[in-house]
């Protein structure tokens, strides 16, 4: 039973990420305008975007309940309290991809505008520091059982998210934050069906 919840807690994992993959191309290449090197995945669904529904409800909400769903079988097999804080951390990622279903950004996703463009970013910023604090409890459990690899990696992956969330709150490297945005979510899928993987075996 375990190898079965441990196998499929992956295999959702990698659905989640294939998800993001095949609809944030097939949503940009619905718009002339965007570009992958400037614009944002929130912004495939923006306030008034023509697919903006489809987005939200079509990509940005199952993606979440996916991870949601593959870190809690994980979670069901977790023996001790520091394995559920990882989790829990982690599962930030969800979250943001839950939350920017129900609260779109407006055009554009700028640092500051409506009510909803607040929201979506405080839910951003939970998104990526949860997920890289989520990594380095990760690394952390793995140097105390002699992991030394495995946890150097997670380490990395968790100051990198960190250091993308830095770079995508600073409006000098707007003109890049789309690729900065890939670059962290490509670490933290990466990342968390890794855990996924691992976790399970390690306890």
């Amino acid at each position: 039973m375990t190898i079965r919840l441990h196998s499929l807690s992956s295999a959702l994992m990698v659905a989640a990420a294939l998800m993001v993959l095949f609809d944030t191309l097939y949503f940009a290449s619905q718009r002339p305008d965007y570009s992958h090197i400037t614009n944002t995945i929130s912004e495939l669904g923006e306030t008034g975007a023509s697919h903006a529904r489809q987005v939200a409800f079509g990509f940005f909400l199952p993606v979440g309940l996916l991870v949601w769903l593959s870190l809690w079988l994980v979670h069901r097999e977790a023996s001790d309290k520091h394995a559920s804080l990882m989790l829990l951390a982690m599962s930030c990622l969800g979250t943001g991809y839950v939350m920017a279903a129900f609260f779109p950004c407006d055009p554009g996703s700028p640092l500051f505008g409506s009510w909803r463009q607040q929201v979506h970013n405080v839910f951003g910023f939970i998104e990526y520091e949860g997920t890289g604090i989520g990594f380095l409890l990760v690394s952390r459990y793995l140097a105390r059982q002699n992991a030394t690899a495995q946890a150097v990696a997670f380490l990395v992956a968790g100051a990198l998210v960190l250091l993308c969330l830095a770079l995508l709150s600073f409006e000098g490297a707007f003109h890049v934050r789309g690729a900065i945005q890939r670059v962290t979510e490509i670490t933290m899928f990466i990342g968390v069906l890794s855990t996924c993987s691992l976790l399970p075996r390690r306890q």
